[in-house]
C-alpha cells in the first residue's frame, strides 16, 4: 500500500512539473520561433540559471533547473564536493526544455572550487569537462576534454558564474559517423549553488 501511495505521489508531482515547465518554456517570437535565452549576467536572482556556448559551431544555451540525476545533482545548478584533490566545483549544464528530460547537449564540469582562471589538459589531476551530444534517439556521442580553460568570476554560497572554452576528443559509445574532435567556445554560465 505504501508503494501505491508513493507511486501516485510521484506521478502527480511529475504531471505538476510538466505543466509548470510547459507554461514557462513555450514563449515564441512573432515569427513563431522559440526565443533564444539571453546571455548570462551576474545579476540573476538566486534561483535562476543561465548559460550559453558554441559547441562545434552550433549555439547551445539553457536556463531550466532540471530534476536530480542518479547522483542527486540537478542540471544547471552547482555543487561543492570533497574529492581526493580537494574541493571540487561540480555542475552539469543542459539545454533541456522540460525539467524531466535531458537536452540535446549535456556538459559535465569537474573543476577546482576556487575563483580565478584554471587551465588543464586531458583529465589532469582528475579535473575535466565532458560533453555529451545526443546524435539520435539511440546514440549519444561523448567527448572528453583534451584541453580547457575555465574562469570562475564569482563563487559564493548562492551563485557561481564564469566563462569556459576547450577542445574535446570522442570517447565512450563511438559511432563511425561521430566527429572525432569538437571545440567549445564562448562559454558563459551564471547558475545557483545547491547545498
Amino acid at each position: 500500500m505504501k508503494h501505491v501511495k508513493f507511486l501516485s505521489l510521484t506521478i502527480l508531482l511529475t504531471f505538476f512539473l510538466f505543466a509548470c515547465s510547459e507554461n514557462n518554456n513555450n514563449k515564441t517570437s512573432s515569427s513563431g520561433d522559440k526565443e533564444t535565452a539571453p546571455p548570462p549576467t551576474t545579476t540573476s536572482s538566486a534561483g535562476n540559471a543561465n548559460w550559453s556556448c558554441v559547441i562545434d559551431g552550433q549555439p547551445a544555451s539553457g536556463d531550466l533547473i532540471g530534476l536530480e540525476n542518479i547522483l542527486g545533482h540537478q542540471t544547471n545548478a552547482a555543487y561543492i564536493d570533497d574529492v581526493d584533490e580537494g574541493k571540487e566545483l561540480l555542475f552539469y549544464l543542459s539545454d533541456t526544455k522540460k525539467a524531466y528530460t535531458q537536452g540535446l547537449h549535456l556538459l559535465r564540469f569537474s573543476v577546482p572550487a576556487k575563483a580565478g582562471t584554471s587551465s588543464f589538459g586531458p583529465e589532469e589531476n582528475g579535473w575535466g569537462i565532458e560533453v555529451d551530444i545526443i546524435v539520435n534517439k539511440d546514440h549519444t556521442a561523448r567527448y572528453n576534454s583534451d584541453s580547457f580553460t575555465i574562469n570562475v568570476n564569482t563563487l559564493s554560497a548562492t551563485r557561481v558564474s564564469g566563462t569556459f572554452s576547450g577542445k574535446f576528443s570522442l570517447n565512450g559509445n563511438i559511432n563511425d559517423t561521430d566527429k572525432k574532435a569538437i571545440e567549445v567556445t564562448d562559454g558563459k554560465f551564471d547558475i545557483p549553488m545547491k547545498q
